[in-house]
């Protein structure tokens, strides 16, 4: 839920979700990223060069782990992400992809 820059929560997920991934048989189906978690998707964000990149960050997880990366649709338009400048790798969904993964998957953690 927390925006790419300005608080920890997007980054602290990020580093749960790698360690996660890595140091367990755990798997990942789906990052749902809603309020102003949405932010995350913007391919506009340009961080300076000494900055982590988190957008690319969330985009290489996704793809070597094989997991969704999914924004609320409603949530990203209220905020000026819409498809044209939605980052690679992320999709736009509504709260019923969210609904469904809860239901599918034995696990739910929120940041």
């Amino acid at each position: 839920m927390g925006p790419v820059y300005g608080t920890q929560s997007a980054y602290c997920a990020y580093q749960f979700a790698q360690v996660l991934l890595s140091n367990t048989p755990h798997t990942i189906k789906n990052i749902f990223f809603y309020a102003d978690g949405v932010y995350n998707g913007n391919s506009y964000t340009d961080p300076a060069n000494d900055e982590f990149n988190l957008v690319s960050a969330w985009q290489e997880l996704s793809k070597k782990h094989s997991f969704a990366l999914t924004i609320c649709v409603a949530a990203a338009q209220r905020r000026g992400i819409i498809k044209n400048n939605l980052a690679d790798r992320f999709e736009l969904t509504g709260l019923g992809e969210l609904s469904e993964s809860i239901s599918t998957t034995d696990r739910t953690i929120q940041f």
